[in-house]
């Protein structure tokens, strides 16, 4: 049977702070309000080694000391319910019977006045966060890269600005950071503004303890490659994907349609008009063809004048639908070289999203030109 202090306890009730009075064995018997709050659960009743992972700390700092001895800081690493690590300094009385009062005190996440100079005037963002993932600094680069004011993002978690398909990846990264598993994550992820637009960031993110290996902060540098994502993901002529993005975007819809187009006619003008009158159609024909698509849909430039649009959750006649528009749209842009009129049509092959989607979606399309081009066919599945 655990012995206790034979004297009263105290009470801690009206305490302001964060505090446990201990049995001998390390059962907490009494608790403070705040240290619910600070642990994320009802410390009464559990072990101290459930609260901190270095009990023996704490128990080697009160080794022989009578009752009423103080011991003004012992530091230690507690642990929430959520298993989520953090920094303490524990305060400590030793009571009659060999039980301890604890006064605990989370360890400060803010940055010595020596680096906040530089960390304001980085270039990049730069942010603070605690062990729970809420943000208790960051730049104005910060600000700029969320497109919120400071005051919108302090004590808010990353996660509630994270695009929802990377949150995932962040979790998992974090708890194998805290696992000892790896010191440090870099990635490129992807934050939402509040008008939905989409940032790309490479991010860099490390978990700082401090000399006694306790948790101070997580600390991440984000600097935005939306731009530079953009032109790697780009035809540089028609500024519509490339080919690699394409087959990326292709992958990752679950649903929808897909058209191919190739131009009926662009062969003869570059090689009467040449090669500059070429790539004058082949912009024009981009921006006519962007122009009728949704915000979710995708267009792309497959290569020389074929073209590839998906229609992301798009039924078969709707993508029919698109396909006549387009059509038409194409047929009626007009080019003008050497004081000739010339434009161009399509012959426009359409297919289900599905395991054989580019294939079948071409085969439709020679359907189309086998016959004159100007026409749109459909993939009918055998």
């Amino acid at each position: 049977m655990l012995a206790v202090p034979p004297s009263p306890l105290p009470s801690l009730a009206l305490l302001p702070e964060a505090a446990v009075v201990l049995a001998p064995g390390g059962l907490v018997l009494v608790s403070s309000p705040p240290a619910d709050e600070l642990f994320r659960c009802t410390p009464v009743g559990r072990s101290l080694a459930d609260l901190v992972t270095d009990p023996a700390r704490l128990w080697a700092a009160v080794e022989g000391l009578a009752a009423g001895a103080h011991v003004a800081a012992v530091p230690l690493e507690g642990v929430r319910a959520d298993g989520v690590p953090f920094g303490l300094d524990a305060s400590v009385r030793v009571l009659e019977g060999g039980g301890v009062l604890c006064v605990l005190r989370e360890l400060d996440t803010q940055i010595t006045t020596s680096l906040e100079a530089a960390f304001d005037h980085m270039p990049i963002g730069m942010a603070l966060f605690n062990a729970d993932g809420q943000v208790v600094r960051l730049n104005p680069a910060m600000c700029a890269l969320l497109g919120r004011p400071a005051e919108e993002v302090l004590g808010v978690r990353d996660q509630e600005f994270t695009h929802e398909d990377d949150r995932a990846a962040d979790v998992d990264a974090a708890w194998r950071i805290l696992r000892g598993e790896m010191h440090s994550w870099q990635c490129e992820k992807r934050y939402v503004r509040p008008d939905g637009e989409i940032v790309w960031t490479f991010a860099n993110l490390t978990f700082v303890r401090d000399e006694y290996g306790r948790p101070l902060c997580w600390v991440g540098q984000f600097q935005d490659i939306t731009e530079l994502r953009r032109l790697a993901s780009r035809d540089p002529l028609t500024d519509a994907l490339n080919r690699r993005a394409f087959d990326a975007e292709l992958s990752r819809c679950p649903a929808g349609a897909l058209l191919l187009l190739d131009l009926d006619g662009f062969k003869d003008i570059n090689d009467v008009h040449g090669h500059e009158a070429g790539d004058e159609v082949l912009r024009g024909i981009a921006g006519v063809v962007g122009g009728r698509l949704r915000r979710d849909d995708v267009l792309a430039r497959l290569g020389g004048d074929e073209f590839a649009v998906l229609l992301p959750r798009c039924p078969m006649d709707e993508a029919a639908s698109v396909g006549a528009d387009l059509l038409a749209l194409i047929a009626a842009r007009r080019f003008e070289f050497d004081g000739v009129e010339r434009g161009v049509t399509a012959s426009i092959g359409i297919a289900p999203v599905g395991a054989d989607t580019l294939a079948a979606a071409d085969r439709a399309m020679y359907d189309a030109k086998a016959v004159g081009g100007g026409r749109v066919r459909i993939h009918r599945a055998l």
